[in-house]
């Protein structure tokens, strides 16, 4: 009798534990993505495109930071630019030089090829 007792006490515990388990399962990735202002996800997507996969594992590691309270607000462009440039992976960024003049604006390489002609 004492036997049986324990044994499903045993098991009670057993499945007490995996029913707690799925609740565990935090999704990291999208905990970071909850956490980016608009600017700062397309500084992230822009990271993707340039490193794939081991932008997502850096968004993963910095969602484990935010789910376990080691991080708080939220993080915009050059928060995730110096994240990406610390660890050694910079992410290159389309700049251009714009000449305004009168109301119009030229590239400055609409300019220099005026001025050749």
């Amino acid at each position: 009798m004492i036997k049986r007792r324990m044994l499903l006490e045993m098991q009670r515990k057993m499945l007490a534990r995996e029913a707690k388990k799925p609740a565990e399962a935090v999704d990291y990735y999208s905990v970071f993505l909850e956490h980016l202002t608009e600017d700062g996800r397309e500084m992230f997507n822009r990271a993707v495109e340039q490193y794939g996969e081991v932008a997502r594992k850096v968004a993963v590691k910095i969602g484990q930071l935010y789910h376990l309270g080691r991080l708080s607000g939220s993080l915009d462009a050059s928060a995730v630019y110096w994240v990406f440039q610390e660890i050694g992976l910079p992410i290159r960024i389309e700049t251009r030089i714009v000449y305004k003049k009168g109301g119009e604006v030229k590239s400055i390489s609409d300019m220099l090829k005026e001025e050749e002609e």
